[in-house]
């Protein structure tokens, strides 16, 4: 069995959740239909928002708190709900973020 690093969120609109991860994510999805948007992350990584119900976390570790710190200006910027600033953390220097469906976004770097 073979584990996978791709990230699988319920969204309640893939159409609005697709345009906020592109704001996030600098791109737009490489699929995307009336149930569902796929983005390329990196090679062989994806992120998928199907239609459904919301309320999962998604921890993104990152190389370094400056990397960190400059994501959270990025995603303030694009619109992102912060809800926790960089700060030191148990898992390291992070901060928290959700987006239009309640989905927490912890980015952090140890």
């Amino acid at each position: 069995m073979t584990m996978s690093d791709d990230i699988l969120l319920n969204v309640a609109d893939p159409g609005a959740s697709a345009r906020f991860y592109a704001g996030l994510l600098g791109r737009r999805p490489v699929d995307a239909g009336p149930d569902h948007a796929v983005f390329l992350l990196a090679p062989g990584r994806t992120l998928s928002l199907w239609r459904g119900r919301g309320g999962a976390q998604v921890d993104v570790r990152m190389a370094a708190p400056a990397v960190v710190d400059q994501l959270h200006i990025d995603w303030w910027d694009r619109g992102a709900r912060i809800v926790l600033p960089p700060s030191d953390m148990d898992c390291g220097h992070g901060f928290v973020a959700r987006d239009p469906d309640g989905n927490c976004l912890r980015v952090y770097a140890a």
